[in-house]
């Protein structure tokens, strides 16, 4: 009789529960798209974007959509679309016509209309911030730096911006071409100022059209400026450091030279002579300062560069261990059996740091360093690691010879002094006394 009275008592509660799921479903397949009192419903990004009704100027309702799209594309892959938009006027309020607005770092610009508005659309990588230009001939330019505060909740930012007349300001023309006449398309024009009068930084990018024309807009005259030209790696790289912009500029006029290259063969050696094989170094040339090229030693120390055009060469490596090779000159005759030495061996270098107690310091910074010159050519090596838990380093691949070592951790007296090799390996203590 109870486990009667027990089974209906149970099939009660359950069918109490289906009727509680069913009557909710019910509400749930209602129309979505009807919304109810006091609820706006806002459409996605995408039926944002294609709905040719929208308002040209984004609405409030179109912001929170481009929003909420952060997972639907607009932020993917490392980068970020960012759309900026907003009016530039005068100190009375009225529209600035043809201003230029322009990112200083990604070559990103758009102009303003007559009603002076404006809307510049950004490719970023997503954790980098725009810095914005707004420069119009006869006004005072402003530099603006957008950052996280700002753009932390919405893709689509809305800027206004105010310049003031100011007389100095004027416009830069000019022409980037080749020793026979020929305009070069596609030269990028840089033109920098560390501190103006306002003591902004001033920082702008153009790139010559077809014809290799430039301009720049808005350039406050009386300030000295570098004015540098990027050209493809055919043609010299120019720089004028001092470049003073008067009131009434005339036009630039800049010949580039176009390089010869040579082929250099040579071999990667250390201090006695002995090839260093599957050594890793990079070749820069200071002279043009654009020209980067990473060169690998064969199982015999040899070594190819074509193609690589004359001047200072500057060589380096890269990682814990850095050597460089700076002041060495090619010529324009193809270079043959260049030896580049660094500093590269079979010694090896042990040892402990403790404090004045004997405890072993973790975490000491250890650097050896050494330079030596041969005529105007200057090598130069430079190691570091820092002790493990027991105060332990070791370095190894040492040249022999003197090196400077210092010895450095945060509350303690750093050490400096002098490490000559006597035999193949060495083996230092180093005792650290607190501050």
């Amino acid at each position: 009789m109870k486990s009667r009275q027990l089974f209906f008592s149970i099939t009660i509660v359950l069918l109490s529960a289906l009727a509680l799921y069913l009557l909710i479903a019910y509400h749930l397949l209602q129309d979505p798209k009807t919304p109810k009192s006091g609820i706006v419903t806002v459409p996605s990004a995408a039926e944002a974007l294609e709905d040719e009704t929208a308002p040209a100027e984004p609405t409030e309702v179109a912001i929170t959509a481009h929003q909420s799209a952060n997972d639907s594309g607009l932020v993917s892959g490392g980068r970020k679309l960012l759309e900026i938009f907003g009016r530039v006027t005068d100190n009375d309020n009225r529209p600035i016509e043809n201003a230029l607005i322009t990112e200083e770092r990604y070559f990103a610009s758009s102009r303003s209309d007559s009603n002076g508005t404006y809307r510049l659309l950004l490719d970023l990588p997503r954790h980098r911030y725009p810095t914005l230009h707004f420069l119009r001939n006869g006004y005072d330019g402003q530099r603006i730096r957008l950052g996280k505060k700002e753009l932390q909740s919405s893709l689509i930012y809305e800027l206004d911006v105010s310049l003031a007349n100011a007389l100095d300001s004027v416009n830069l023309q000019g022409w980037v071409g080749n020793e026979i006449g020929i305009g070069l398309e596609g030269a990028r024009v840089e033109l920098a100022a560390s501190y103006t009068r306002n003591r902004e930084s001033f920082y702008l990018t153009e790139f010559t059209d077809s014809n290799g024309n430039f301009e720049f807009e808005g350039v406050r005259s009386g300030e000295t400026y570098k004015f540098s030209i990027h050209q493809t790696p055919e043609y010299t790289y120019h720089e004028d450091p001092d470049f003073l912009v008067t009131q009434n500029p005339g036009a630039i006029n800049i010949v580039l030279r176009k390089l010869n290259f040579v082929d250099i063969d040579g071999m990667i050696v250390d201090r006695r002579s002995t090839p260093v094989p599957n050594y890793e170094m990079y070749v820069s040339n200071v002279t043009t300062g654009m020209h980067t090229r990473k060169i690998v030693s064969d199982s015999s120390g040899f070594f190819t560069l074509h193609n690589f055009p004359p001047g200072e060469l500057n060589l380096t490596t890269r990682g814990s261990e850095f050597f460089r090779i700076s002041g060495l000159q090619l010529n324009d005759n193809s270079f043959q059996n260049l030896q580049l030495v660094v500093d590269r061996g079979s010694h090896y270098l042990s040892g402990w740091v403790s404090d004045e107690n004997g405890v072993a310091v973790e975490k000491a910074m250890v650097t050896l360093d050494r330079k030596f010159i041969d005529g105007k050519v200057e090598h130069s090596s430079y190691r570091s690691q820092r002790t493990d838990r027991n105060g332990g380093f070791a370095f190894a691949n040492l040249g022999d010879g003197s090196y400077h070592v210092t010895v450095y951790a945060i509350g303690y007296e750093k050490q400096d002094f002098s490490h000559l090799f006597d035999a193949q390996s060495g083996e230092i203590f180093i005792t650290l006394k607190r501050d």
